[in-house]
Protein backbone atom coordinates (compact mmCIF):
# COMPACT_ATOMS: atom_id res chain seq x y z
CA UNK A 1 0.00 0.00 0.00
CA UNK A 2 1.28 2.92 -1.03
CA UNK A 3 1.06 6.40 1.79
CA UNK A 4 -0.86 8.97 1.17
CA UNK A 5 0.81 12.84 0.35
CA UNK A 6 -0.31 13.61 3.75
CA UNK A 7 1.50 10.83 5.75
CA UNK A 8 4.40 11.19 3.11
CA UNK A 9 4.56 15.16 4.05
CA UNK A 10 4.12 14.04 7.73
CA UNK A 11 6.99 11.36 8.14
CA UNK A 12 9.41 13.80 6.46
CA UNK A 13 8.65 16.76 9.20
CA UNK A 14 8.69 13.92 12.22
CA UNK A 15 12.10 13.23 10.83
CA UNK A 16 13.19 16.65 10.84
CA UNK A 17 12.56 17.59 13.90
CA UNK A 18 13.19 14.62 15.94
CA UNK A 19 16.07 12.91 13.79
CA UNK A 20 18.09 15.92 11.77
CA UNK A 21 17.19 18.89 14.50
CA UNK A 22 18.65 16.78 17.41
CA UNK A 23 21.82 15.91 15.80
CA UNK A 24 23.04 19.19 14.89
CA UNK A 25 25.25 21.11 17.48
CA UNK A 26 24.75 24.32 19.32
CA UNK A 27 27.10 26.02 16.78
CA UNK A 28 25.01 24.85 13.56
CA UNK A 29 22.05 27.63 13.51
CA UNK A 30 21.90 28.51 10.07
CA UNK A 31 21.42 24.72 9.34
CA UNK A 32 18.65 25.15 12.01
CA UNK A 33 17.07 28.00 10.72
CA UNK A 34 17.09 25.98 7.21
CA UNK A 35 15.56 22.92 8.90
CA UNK A 36 13.06 25.06 10.56
CA UNK A 37 12.33 27.01 7.26
CA UNK A 38 11.82 23.50 5.70
CA UNK A 39 9.49 22.34 8.10
CA UNK A 40 7.05 25.25 7.41
CA UNK A 41 7.40 25.22 3.54
CA UNK A 42 6.51 20.95 4.13
CA UNK A 43 3.34 22.15 6.41
CA UNK A 44 2.43 24.77 4.26
CA UNK A 45 2.95 22.14 1.39
CA UNK A 46 0.27 19.79 3.18
CA UNK A 47 -2.49 22.10 3.40
CA UNK A 48 -2.04 23.56 0.08
CA UNK A 49 -1.24 20.39 -2.36
CA UNK A 50 -5.37 19.21 -2.36
CA UNK A 51 -6.24 22.76 -4.07
CA UNK A 52 -2.67 23.75 -6.25
CA UNK A 53 -4.48 22.52 -9.81
CA UNK A 54 -7.97 24.37 -8.83
CA UNK A 55 -6.06 27.57 -7.39
CA UNK A 56 -4.03 28.21 -9.97
CA UNK A 57 -6.92 27.63 -12.25
CA UNK A 58 -8.71 29.90 -10.59
CA UNK A 59 -5.95 32.67 -11.11
CA UNK A 60 -5.57 31.78 -14.30
CA UNK A 61 -9.05 32.23 -15.17
CA UNK A 62 -9.15 35.51 -12.82
CA UNK A 63 -6.23 36.52 -15.17
CA UNK A 64 -8.37 35.86 -18.59
CA UNK A 65 -11.20 38.00 -16.98
CA UNK A 66 -8.63 40.81 -16.38
CA UNK A 67 -7.31 40.55 -19.91
CA UNK A 68 -10.78 40.21 -21.30
CA UNK A 69 -11.78 44.04 -18.88
CA UNK A 70 -8.78 45.56 -20.02
CA UNK A 71 -9.30 44.86 -24.02
CA UNK A 72 -12.02 47.52 -24.88
CA UNK A 73 -9.23 50.26 -23.70
CA UNK A 74 -6.28 49.07 -24.48
CA UNK A 75 -4.50 50.64 -26.79
CA UNK A 76 -4.60 49.59 -30.30
CA UNK A 77 -1.21 48.50 -30.97
CA UNK A 78 -2.05 45.14 -28.28
CA UNK A 79 -5.87 44.53 -29.13
CA UNK A 80 -5.10 41.64 -31.94
CA UNK A 81 -1.97 39.87 -29.63
CA UNK A 82 -4.63 40.43 -26.79
CA UNK A 83 -7.38 38.65 -28.24
CA UNK A 84 -5.31 35.99 -29.47
CA UNK A 85 -4.08 35.30 -26.31
CA UNK A 86 -7.08 35.44 -24.14
CA UNK A 87 -8.53 32.86 -26.90
CA UNK A 88 -5.61 30.73 -26.24
CA UNK A 89 -6.45 31.10 -22.22
CA UNK A 90 -9.81 29.93 -23.07
CA UNK A 91 -8.72 26.77 -24.27
CA UNK A 92 -5.94 25.66 -21.66
CA UNK A 93 -6.80 22.41 -20.52
CA UNK A 94 -7.28 23.45 -16.62
CA UNK A 95 -6.84 19.50 -15.39
CA UNK A 96 -3.22 20.23 -16.88
CA UNK A 97 -1.14 22.17 -14.78
CA UNK A 98 1.72 22.67 -16.77
CA UNK A 99 -0.50 24.14 -19.38
CA UNK A 100 -2.61 26.72 -17.16
CA UNK A 101 1.44 27.69 -15.36
CA UNK A 102 2.70 28.25 -18.98
CA UNK A 103 -0.66 29.97 -20.09
CA UNK A 104 -0.16 32.23 -16.81
CA UNK A 105 3.96 33.13 -17.54
CA UNK A 106 2.56 34.18 -21.01
CA UNK A 107 -1.00 35.73 -20.76
CA UNK A 108 0.77 37.88 -17.11
CA UNK A 109 3.68 38.83 -19.42
CA UNK A 110 1.23 40.09 -22.01
CA UNK A 111 -0.59 42.27 -19.47
CA UNK A 112 2.82 43.23 -17.59
CA UNK A 113 3.78 44.55 -21.11
CA UNK A 114 0.11 46.52 -21.64
CA UNK A 115 0.41 48.06 -18.39
CA UNK A 116 4.07 49.56 -18.72
CA UNK A 117 3.00 50.54 -21.74
CA UNK A 118 6.47 49.61 -23.89
CA UNK A 119 8.85 51.59 -20.84
CA UNK A 120 6.09 54.23 -20.81
CA UNK A 121 5.84 54.92 -24.47
CA UNK A 122 2.19 54.05 -24.52
CA UNK A 123 -0.59 55.13 -21.49
CA UNK A 124 -2.66 53.15 -19.96
CA UNK A 125 -6.34 53.80 -20.17
CA UNK A 126 -8.33 54.47 -17.01
CA UNK A 127 -10.69 51.65 -17.74
CA UNK A 128 -7.99 49.53 -17.50
CA UNK A 129 -5.86 50.62 -15.26
CA UNK A 130 -9.52 50.18 -12.69
CA UNK A 131 -9.62 46.49 -14.31
CA UNK A 132 -6.33 45.86 -12.59
CA UNK A 133 -7.31 47.61 -9.56
CA UNK A 134 -9.57 45.30 -9.24
CA UNK A 135 -8.03 42.57 -10.34
CA UNK A 136 -5.40 42.91 -7.90
CA UNK A 137 -7.15 43.50 -5.24
CA UNK A 138 -9.20 40.16 -5.35
CA UNK A 139 -6.14 38.19 -6.67
CA UNK A 140 -4.32 39.50 -3.31
CA UNK A 141 -7.09 37.99 -1.12
CA UNK A 142 -6.65 34.48 -3.01
CA UNK A 143 -3.05 34.78 -2.09
CA UNK A 144 -2.34 36.30 0.74
CA UNK A 145 -5.23 33.01 2.19
CA UNK A 146 -2.80 30.87 0.13
CA UNK A 147 0.24 31.61 2.20
CA UNK A 148 -1.10 32.16 5.12
CA UNK A 149 0.32 29.40 6.41
CA UNK A 150 3.57 31.80 6.60
CA UNK A 151 2.13 33.48 9.66
CA UNK A 152 3.38 36.85 8.06
CA UNK A 153 0.56 38.18 7.05
CA UNK A 154 -0.23 41.15 9.65
CA UNK A 155 -4.05 40.70 9.16
CA UNK A 156 -3.75 37.10 8.66
CA UNK A 157 -6.67 36.25 11.43
CA UNK A 158 -9.11 38.23 9.22
CA UNK A 159 -8.28 35.86 6.15
CA UNK A 160 -10.59 32.76 5.33
CA UNK A 161 -9.11 29.27 5.30
CA UNK A 162 -8.00 27.92 1.90
CA UNK A 163 -11.39 25.50 1.39
CA UNK A 164 -13.64 28.68 1.99
CA UNK A 165 -11.21 30.99 -0.20
CA UNK A 166 -11.70 28.37 -2.95
CA UNK A 167 -15.72 27.94 -2.35
CA UNK A 168 -15.67 31.81 -3.15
Amino acid sequence: MLPSIDLRIANIVKSLEQVVLPALGPRERLAKDQIGLCIGHLRMIGEQWRWAAAFEGGSFDAMVALAEAMRPSVDPFYVEELGAAIEAGKAVDKRDLAAVEHGILVLGGLIDRIILGEDGKVELAPAARDAVLAYGAAQSIRERTWFAATGLDPDGQDLPDIPAMMAS
